[in-house]
């Protein structure tokens, strides 16, 4: 029963993550204002919206954020714990779980923002050895995202010969922000 029970657990939690990541995409493509007119940025809102345009009739955008798309992938992680609670088979729990679960939730939140910088970075920089001038929308996506973030430790530390050591200060940057944000909240009892 046990090993049913772990494959449950696995093939929901993976489908809640990418969930997450899918959800947050279109709010970090919307907050950079990249290009949803290719296939990939169509995939996108043709994905959330179903869920995305009637939570804007309840929860409204504060300035340029869209707190309707950030709710939504705060509320996916949520039900992440959520489910994984009920898989287990502690339901009882979850009632008195609710504050704790809360708090987790943003630490995953947190996290699977910050993975998804590091992705994007990381993909803009192989593809940049590979294919430096090439467009493919996922690449422009990603390089959107990441370009918030790469610009201004390029103003701390510029390229020197040809080699742009920002992504290098960035990655530091955010897994310094992993330890003292993200851990801690996971570390709550």
């Amino acid at each position: 029963m046990g090993y049913i029970q772990n494959a449950t657990t696995y093939i929901v939690e993976t489908i809640l993550i990418i969930a997450i990541y899918i959800v947050l995409l279109r709010f970090w493509m919307q907050w950079v204002r990249a290009d949803f007119r290719n296939e990939f940025g169509q995939f996108i809102i043709t994905v959330t919206n179903p869920v995305v345009i009637p939570l804007r009739k309840i929860i409204p955008s504060i300035g340029t954020i869209d707190t309707a798309t950030l709710f939504l992938a705060y509320l996916l992680c949520f039900l992440n714990y959520v489910v994984i609670i009920a898989i287990s088979g502690n339901l009882s729990s979850i009632s008195t779980a609710i504050p704790v679960l809360l708090i987790i939730s943003l630490g995953l939140l947190i996290q699977s923002t910050i993975y998804l910088f590091m992705a994007a970075i990381f993909v803009s920089i192989i593809a940049s050895w590979v294919a430096p001038h090439s467009y493919h929308p996922i690449l422009m996506v990603f390089r959107s995202i990441s370009e918030p973030l790469l610009a201004p430790a390029r103003k701390i530390i510029p390229p020197i010969g040809g080699l742009d050591l920002s992504p290098m200060i960035v990655f530091i940057f955010l897994n310094v922000s992993l330890m003292i944000i993200v851990q801690p909240l996971f570390g709550v009892r």
